[in-house]
């Protein structure tokens, strides 16, 4: 613009030359020539804030095609990677955004569950109708783990698991279950379950649309774009896996004992005239006793099984002087005492099934 007013204002000292003009004295030349010179400066000025404003909107518009090719890819993701109990689990969670503003966060109180925080969050706020701390992180997304306690949200029906959050209460700016933040450019969630191999899964569903996925102990739910307010129903089954042999030898299941409680005591002891055998229990593929002698005194473990249908394996260290390895077994529930004698052998072993 400032070219356009220096090739103006020559053009105007050519063409008094051109035409042998003397400098200008009169008052209604000096009006006439001030008037087109205001004007062609107004003009020069008026088409700079033209320009400009067409400047702006042609960066914000680019500006705003970017930010949205990137956002697609923006995401929250969640994976609960439930443990052995069936209630507990750790939770790793994560975000992604392409925004200019700072992305909050609800923790849920207390706080001593929360393992790893990354990055740190700019400030931290209490919100006190919903008892949640608030983390505001920088721009860009955090990632977090967390312990969660389940056992509120899930029902159990002998060795089934149903995880069924039902809580429908209002936050964060009027939100339930798990809530994307789309203010900040979050549009798409993804939502796993790693399970332990005790479990089987039964079932899964959302109360919104999106692709579910499941393989091996794995399920995973990739949420339609553009959703809010998810909830979901998982359905799981703890699984005993009943072995037919342990370390290259065979087992005979003796016998079924019901159980009252899972809170058992075990005791072994030597039926007959101790003669040096050495045994080890096995309950549900743990090893919860290694290397006993047996007596005439009985030995006594206080165990917790977890399972609906339980083993307990009696292994042969050695055969002692009278071979096989023999050993009184009794378990008591809290109401009811029962006796079983297994014996083991360097090729064979004995055992019993727990079923509450």
């Amino acid at each position: 613009m400032l070219n356009l007013r220096v090739i103006t204002l020559k053009a105007l000292f050519l063409f008094r030359r051109r035409h042998s003009l003397r400098p200008v004295r009169s008052k209604p030349i000096k009006r006439l020539f001030l008037i087109v010179l205001i004007g062609i400066f107004s003009c020069n000025a008026c088409a700079q804030m033209v320009d400009m404003k067409v400047v702006t909107q042609t960066l914000e518009k680019v500006l705003k095609q970017k930010i949205d090719q990137l956002s697609k890819n923006d995401y929250e993701q969640v994976i609960y990677f439930l443990h052995p109990d069936g209630v507990t689990a750790d939770c790793f969670s994560t975000s992604k955004t392409t925004s200019f503003t700072k992305i909050n966060h609800h923790f849920q109180l207390p706080l001593n569950n929360l393992s790893y925080v990354f990055p740190p969050p700019d400030s931290i706020s209490e919100n006190k109708k919903d008892s949640t701390i608030i983390y505001h992180f920088p721009p860009g997304g955090y990632s977090y783990i967390q312990q969660n306690d389940l056992s509120n949200l899930i029902t159990i029906q002998n060795d089934t698991f149903i995880y069924k959050p039902t809580d429908r209460k209002k936050y964060m700016g009027n939100h339930f279950g798990i809530a994307t933040d789309k203010a900040n450019g979050i549009n798409s969630l993804s939502y796993a379950w790693l399970l332990p191999e005790s479990f089987e899964v039964l079932y899964y569903k959302s109360n919104r649309k999106g692709n579910w996925t499941a393989q091996n102990n794995m399920i995973h739910f990739i949420a339609s774009p553009n959703q809010n307010d998810f909830l979901f129903e998982i359905a799981y089954k703890r699984t005993t896996k009943i072995p037919e042999e342990i370390n290259g030898r065979k087992i005979n299941y003796t016998k079924t004992i019901n159980i009252a409680s899972p809170d058992i005591t075990i005791k072994a002891s030597d039926p007959q005239r101790s003669d040096g055998d050495i045994i080890s229990l096995n309950l549900n593929g743990e090893w919860v006793l290694r290397g006993f002698e047996v007596s005439e005194h009985p030995l006594s473990l206080k165990v917790t099984v977890s399972n609906m249908q339980n083993y307990l394996i009696l292994y042969a260290d050695n055969e002692g002087i009278i071979p096989p390895n023999t050993a009184a077994i009794e378990v008591w529930d809290g109401t009811t005492t029962q006796k079983i004698t297994l014996n083991a052998a360097k090729g064979y072993c004995e055992a019993i099934i727990l079923k509450r």
